[in-house]
């Protein structure tokens, strides 16, 4: 009798602490959900415009194109980053300014310390394909 009686009341007092705790894991997996519809509603526009903007002014390094899928599996080494920049005759800070990152990512990828997200893998792929005064056209509009 007393076991069951301490047994009802441990029952109890577990649900009393853990009840409000997964009215707040709910909420907290509802506010992801939400966060995650809104990141993917927000990049969606975001590539809209990277679009637009490409075809505006002429460049295209972040435009989507049907090879993309192709493109996300291209090797991108640390060594040929640094060839292509150097190809180009662009500094660093030159080429983060291209790619909108910053300097100190394009010495991470350089020294193989990280390596490129697909887009801007995507990116480096088409900078790999310019020529200098293709370059010199981005940087300076």
């Amino acid at each position: 009798m007393l076991k069951e009686e301490i047994s009802r009341v441990s029952r109890k007092e577990i649900r009393n602490v853990c009840d409000p705790l997964r009215k707040q894991v709910l909420t907290l997996r509802r506010t992801v959900r939400d966060q995650q519809v809104s990141l993917e509603r927000l990049e969606r526009a975001l590539s809209k415009m990277v679009a637009q903007t490409a075809t505006d002014t002429g460049t295209a390094l972040y435009a989507t194109t049907s090879g993309e899928e192709e493109s996300t599996r291209a090797r991108v080494t640390p060594a040929s980053i640094k060839r292509h920049r150097l190809r180009l005759n662009l500094s660093q800070a030159e080429l983060s300014e291209l790619l909108s990152v910053s300097t100190n990512t394009i010495v991470r990828w350089e020294k193989g310390m990280s390596s490129p997200r697909s887009h801007h893998r995507t990116a480096l792929l088409r900078v790999r394909d310019m020529g200098r005064r293709d370059v010199v056209r981005i940087l300076e509009g």
